[in-house]
């Protein structure tokens, strides 16, 4: 998601505005700013393989004690936290994270910064939490963004330990900006994840481990976590390297995936990086895209990139989130809803389908943080409107009142089918 952009990028024939040019100087990039040194860039490497690579490959596995990479090293993590004897998990989907920018220069100014710090109980009480990860986390002298190309952004290494610390357990890192600073970046990032114990979906150091899931285990589930991505800066991906690391939204590539997935695991669930921005309702193509993918058995779809929260849908009783909006990430004043967005919190049982609840927050510079409960019901009570009124377009939810922690249930409406959708373009704002 190009997080500062003006809409211009809301039709096929501006998706690439000014990326021809900055394609060509994205591959000198490195000779522009310091490029990784020392035992870490010794230590990246590569082994490009054919978009044909077999689908027999491992799949990855991380849980809550052992985080093991697609290269097979383990890195060990803090354990689980007690599990409640119900057999219930809870995971916290965030939305749209940038570790570059004026994040990335906290960052280095304090290793010890913390942009998730003013989020509540909502959030820090879920047993695995989940974000995307919009930046590349990379050494680059102390450089977090492009000095020409705001577009293009990259978080420190300590970017890395950042999301350690904040119990991110979970990232997707297939987007439109895995690679942002090239080839030599995208590596390092997936290094400095791997050394601070964070799991990553979606990205790999061949496609095949792109397109493998993480697995999760809490208690007695397993979750398996796919991402992929419907959204390249740098031109079509089957013409640029990334189309060997990255995963592309393509679902027949994920057909059998899926599938051995739902044999081995409790639940299958899928990031979705794609769509247009500022739009409050999806376009036709991730329309698509999820049905197909719902039609495998996926158990939930988590949406990212327009950078505005959009409606929740329902393919029976599984909820598809089709856009997280901003989390940490800079929204913009002439654009209130990438200030203010929500996460959900997603409650998986054996046996049940899962229960959604959307938790609302603000975003302060890029910080995002709970609403008061008491102060701010006005805020909070805009949202749930805002939020019913946006699934309507994606056949309608029903939005409860606030529960103990300031989140709303999110349930089907039942008068509808839940994915035939109203086709309209755009749900307008009233608020």
């Amino acid at each position: 998601m190009l997080g500062s952009r003006a809409p211009c990028r809301s039709r096929a024939a501006t998706l690439v505005f000014g990326l021809g040019l900055l394609s060509s100087c994205l591959d000198r990039l490195d000779a522009e700013v310091p490029p990784a040194s020392g035992a870490l860039a010794s230590s990246i490497h590569a082994a490009p393989v054919s978009s044909a690579a077999p689908l027999a490959t491992p799949i990855v596995s991380v849980t809550t004690s052992v985080s093991v990479s697609d290269a097979g090293s383990a890195v060990r993590r803090d354990p689980a936290p007690p599990k409640a004897d119900d057999g219930r998990v809870v995971l916290a989907l965030g939305g749209d994270v940038n570790l570059g920018r004026e994040c990335g220069t906290a960052i280095l100014g304090d290793p010890n910064y913390d942009p998730f710090g003013d989020l509540g109980a909502a959030w820090t009480s879920a047993d695995l939490r989940f974000v995307n990860l919009e930046s590349q986390l990379s050494e680059q002298g102390g450089v977090t963004q492009h000095p020409r190309a705001r577009l293009v952004f990259t978080g420190p290494p300590g970017g890395a330990d950042v999301l350690k610390r904040a119990r991110i357990d979970l990232v997707s890192t297939a987007n439109n900006h895995a690679w942002d600073f090239g080839r030599s970046a995208f590596l390092q990032t997936l290094a400095n994840l791997e050394r601070a114990g964070v799991a990553y979906a979606g990205t790999g150091r061949n496609l095949a481990a792109a397109y493998s899931p993480a697995i999760v285990k809490a208690g007695d589930l397993s979750i398996a976590f796919f991402a992929v991505t419907h959204i390249w800066n740098y031109g079509p991906i089957a013409e640029h390297q990334g189309r060997d690391f990255v995963a592309w939204a393509t679902p027949e590539l994920l057909r059998q995936r899926i599938a051995r997935a739902k044999r081995e695991h409790d639940f299958v669930l899928v990031s979705y990086h794609g769509g247009e921005e500022y739009i409050d309702a999806p376009v036709e193509k991730t329309r698509a895209f999820v049905k197909r993918v719902m039609s495998l058995g996926a158990d939930a779809i988590v949406g990212h990139h327009p950078h505005v929260p959009q409606g929740v849908g329902w393919f029976d009783d599984r909820p598809v989130l089709y856009s997280l909006g901003n989390f940490v990430f800079a929204g913009h004043t002439e654009r209130p809803w990438t200030k203010q967005s929500f996460f959900g919190r997603l409650t998986l049982q054996k046996g049940a389908p899962p229960a959604l609840s959307a938790c609302p927050v603000l975003i302060e510079g890029h910080r995002p943080r709970t609403l008061d409960r008491d102060r701010e019901r006005s805020l909070a009570q805009r949202f749930q409107r805002h939020l019913e009124l946006i699934s309507t377009s994606v056949g309608g939810s029903e939005i409860g009142e606030p529960d103990e922690l300031g989140c709303l249930p999110v349930t089907p409406r039942r008068r509808s089918h839940p994915l035939r959708a109203d086709r309209g373009s755009r749900t307008p704002e009233r608020d």
